[in-house]
């Protein structure tokens, strides 16, 4: 029985180790792009923007702040388990002194429940306070996409459970790009995004630099 015990557990070890090093192997080509921009003395005490294609589609995010200490490090598709997953590479040696994380959209997309994406932040969130204990941490809210309007509901949810966690932090903000995303007839405006209804604009961007301006000064 003791003998069948441990080969379980070196079997799910195994597992477990496996699933790692497929996210990585997954996100490697831009992650191995990310080392070429960052040379060889990567930025250190940056701000480090990181997330999803609409972070990764922020064209010059340091122009529109006028900081020259902002990186973009966003990787399109990717979920809040790929932060995780190449925390180190992505996150941690940049040693950044605050980080804008927008993350959870294609996690709810691809099916995940507002709870394990509310979980999964939970931990990303424990990792960035164990490893950068100073970092302040500002969460952009799953914007509510043309595209994927069905599931806005699941979105505003993990969003709520989200804020709500983050108000009882010190050094963590919650940034509500929903609300002012609304129209009067209670759906997004179209201005906001590209004809695939689920990327932004020139103009999203713009409202979004707004509202993240007074956190980032």
């Amino acid at each position: 029985m003791k003998i069948q015990k441990n080969i379980l557990i070196l079997f799910l070890f195994i597992s477990i180790n496996t699933n790692a090093q497929e996210y990585q192997k997954i996100w490697q080509t831009e992650i191995d792009a990310f080392d070429k921009l960052n040379g060889a003395n990567p930025l250190q005490e940056c701000i480090l923007f990181t997330g999803s294609s609409s972070i990764r589609m922020w064209k010059n995010p340091a122009k529109d702040f006028n900081n020259p200490k902002i990186l973009n490090r966003g990787f399109g598709g990717s979920q809040i388990i790929d932060l995780i997953e190449n925390f180190d590479q992505v996150i941690l040696k940049y040693q950044p002194k605050k980080i804008v994380i927008y993350s959870g959209d294609n996690d709810i997309q691809e099916g995940k429940s507002a709870e394990i994406v509310y979980g999964d932040f939970c931990t990303l969130y424990g990792m960035i306070k164990a490893k950068l204990p100073n970092a302040e941490v500002y969460y952009i809210a799953i914007k509510p996409s043309l595209n994927r309007w069905e599931k806005v509901i699941e979105m505003q949810k993990a969003n709520t459970m989200i804020n709500e966690y983050l108000n009882t932090k010190s050094n963590a903000f919650f940034v509500d790009v929903f609300s002012p995303m609304i129209d009067l007839n209670g759906k997004p405006s179209e201005k906001w995004f590209m004809e695939d209804g689920l990327h932004l604009t020139d103009e999203g961007y713009q409202l979004w630099t707004k509202i993240l301006a007074p956190y980032l000064k």
